[in-house]
């Protein structure tokens, strides 16, 4: 069965990514129809979609009450990638700790208002000298920061809007992360491949707009595992989802479970496009068989 697919992208970049066109093409060879259209332009846009997947909806955390309201209103109308629920998981960095309470191995991390006395608190509980702050809602390392004790109130200032309105989370600092930030990609939960990002010398931040190396990665089964098992953790199974995290002494630590919009670097691994779309097509077709079929 030929279905209309769209992704999701963003006014500010509407075009679908180089990484997300393999997962067009593959679509597209399944005889689908594959249109990109930004979430925040016209949802008259959307018309006649069998399925919406969110992928490069980048920014949404500068209007996350419009983000909200746009994905509850198209998973009433059609099946929306990942689900609402996920959606909703996601938005917020609390998901840390409930995945601690599942019995996954996170970073220490503590959310709090963005207030230098709140924060001057945990550092007094926990004893740390660093840790990393960022906005409890947020996305591409925007406004991440390594705050120093001895530099708190300064750096706190400094902080954006976005951080001030969703409070923040103050998380261990993982040295490991020198060593590259693993990012492990699953489609309905099955590893399918893996990128190091590196930062740059005197950086921790391994996003993209700070410069990071990237290189395939073949992570050891037992890390792959403990990804898989991190995502049995969530609301239900995501159609895909990124795992981040640093490996310490053979076990992975999860800095980010991303459900939302994260780049899946298919560029480094093509034939995991085709995975990507068979996994999508073999939920859609569950939904499209008939009864008792």
């Amino acid at each position: 069965m030929a279905f209309t697919i769209f992704l999701a992208t963003a006014l500010d970049e509407p075009d679908i990514t180089p990484s997300d066109r393999l997962y067009a093409d593959a679509l597209e060879r399944h005889g689908c129809r594959v249109v990109g259209a930004p979430w925040d332009g016209p949802r008259e846009a959307f018309a006649g979609a069998d399925a919406i997947v969110l992928r490069s909806t980048w920014g949404y955390y500068r209007a996350l009450q419009a983000f909200r309201d746009w994905t509850e209103a198209m998973a009433v109308v059609t099946r929306l990638f990942n689900p609402v629920s996920l959606v909703r998981w996601n938005l917020r960095k609390d998901y840390v700790g409930k995945l601690a309470a599942a019995g996954v191995r996170v970073p220490q991390s503590h959310i709090v208002t963005c207030e230098t006395t709140a924060i001057e608190r945990v550092f007094a509980e926990t004893g740390w000298d660093q840790a990393v702050v960022k906005p409890a809602s947020g996305a591409s390392g925007y406004s991440v920061e390594l705050v120093k004790r001895t530099t708190l109130a300064r750096q706190v200032a400094g902080l954006s809007d976005e951080a001030r309105a969703s409070g923040v989370v103050v998380q261990e600092f993982l040295p490991e992360i020198a060593e590259g930030e693993l990012s492990l990609v699953y489609f309905d939960g099955v590893f399918s491949h893996a990128i190091r990002k590196r930062p740059p010398p005197g950086e921790f931040r391994s996003n993209s707009r700070f410069g990071p190396t990237r290189n395939a990665e073949t992570p050891p089964r037992d890390v792959t595992e403990q990804g898989a098992a991190c995502l049995r953790a969530l609301p239900e199974m995501p159609l895909y989802a990124r795992v981040d995290g640093v490996v310490r002494a053979g076990g992975l630590i999860v800095i980010e479970v991303e459900v939302l919009e994260p780049a899946l670097f298919m560029e480094f691994d093509p034939p995991s496009a085709e995975r990507f779309a068979d996994a999508t097509l073999r939920r859609l077709q569950r939904v499209a068989a008939p009864s008792g079929s």
